[in-house]
């Protein structure tokens, strides 16, 4: 039987994305050949000024009004706020997604495995409509929970730990409808590289402690202020900088490069950030639910600065009150805990040791599994 199992994101961040493109490279090694997959981002299938809004309106709250976001995201978590705001919410989706709907509508997948609750929640209404019959897998890309994520219709939700799993079922959401599989991130992070060959094709040099900081998808972040306090650093030290899209701060970080002593490798937006992980002893990144899922699969400590009010903080706290990673809200203090760090390697050992308590690398395999299993169950 031909199985028809659609793989689902909306480009409001990279991260969503690159959840989607994880399980779709698992699906594509332990299918069955017969497996029809298919991975679309929703937003294309919507009016143009709708997708170009749903992303910048989102970058434009982060960056410039950071506070304003994060009375945004817990006042829309409240239940009763929720449920007011989800009627306008859902209202907005059905005006805007219909040539989303109506490819649902003709593909008549079996399986729809969303990473984004736009997806989720358009999906859900037309099973709750009766206008489609399929499997609805929402994984939750964030280590808590929101209340956007709960969508009409979702067959299970997929979430990174114990404490999105609580969230769900304080919401009265069935406990047989919850795996903690972990978040996705691609196979390629639960495999151990040739570190030599990465040193060599890379310039970089093994046995100096190495920095790797990354601004997402975008390059948001101080990362400039990073890189300046960096430069402070008396120890030997090589730092990869990941700019993501973001070719302005490319262009000030090659600035920032020309009087120091230190190495700094400056990089715009790659797909081989995993080898990058490979060699480095320590990450500094905002702490968006991929980049933290990625850390976790590499073993690779992480400190946090700062993160945004909301789902960055709420991460943050996952892995913060696990001992995987590490956290400043000054930037400041940054010199110092690198410092310390640099010198005390027994607290990077530590930090692996408790990292390695809570990672899921195989989470990608396991819902591709999920996603064959539910099928074979109709």
């Amino acid at each position: 039987m031909n199985r028809k199992i659609l793989i689902v994101y909306a480009t409001a961040g990279i991260g969503h994305k690159k959840a989607s493109i994880g399980v779709k490279k698992a699906l594509e090694e332990i299918a069955p050949k017969d497996a029809e997959v298919t991975l679309i981002d929703a937003l294309d299938y919507t009016n143009a000024f709708f997708k170009w809004s749903y992303l910048q309106l989102y970058l434009f709250m982060v960056n410039r009004m950071p506070l304003a976001w994060g009375c945004f995201y817990y006042l829309t978590d409240n239940c009763y706020v929720n449920m007011i705001i989800s009627k306008i919410r859902r209202f907005s989706n059905w005006i805007n997604s219909k040539k989303f709907t109506g490819y649902l509508l003709r593909s008549k997948p079996d399986v729809v495995i969303s990473t984004h609750f736009f997806a989720s929640e358009v999906v859900g209404d037309l099973k709750e409509a009766g206008l489609l019959q399929t499997n609805l897998i929402t994984i939750v890309t964030d280590y808590r929970l929101h209340s956007w994520w709960m969508a009409p219709g979702t067959d299970m939700y997929v979430v990174g730990g114990e404490d999105a799993r609580n969230d769900l079922l304080k919401c009265n959401v069935d406990p047989a409808k919850v795996k903690v599989l972990g978040i996705p991130a691609e196979p390629i992070f639960s495999k151990q590289l040739d570190r030599k060959r990465i040193f060599e094709e890379t310039g970089l040099k093994e046995g100096i402690f190495t920095i790797l900081v990354i601004g997402g998808g975008f390059g948001v972040g101080p990362i400039e202020n990073i890189i300046k306090i960096v430069k402070e650093l008396s120890m030997p030290l090589q730092v990869i900088v990941v700019c993501g899209h973001n070719d302005s701060l490319v262009k000030k970080i090659v600035d920032l490069k020309k009087d120091t002593k230190a190495h700094i490798k400056v990089l715009g937006f790659v797909d081989n950030v995993y080898e990058y992980m490979e060699i480095s002893d320590i990450l500094i990144s905002k702490a968006g639910g991929i980049t933290v899922t990625e850390s976790l699969s590499k073993e690779l400590p992480m400190i946090i600065i700062a993160p945004i009010i909301g789902q960055e903080t709420r991460n943050s706290d996952f892995v913060v009150s696990h001992g995987a990673s590490f956290r400043i809200d000054k930037l400041q203090d940054l010199k110092g805990l690198l410092e310390d760090l640099a010198s005390h390697p027994e607290k990077m050992k530590k930090t692996r040791e408790d990292i390695r308590a809570i990672k899921k690398p195989m989470a990608c395999y396991d819902i591709a599994r999920l996603a064959l299993d539910i099928n074979e169950g109709n």
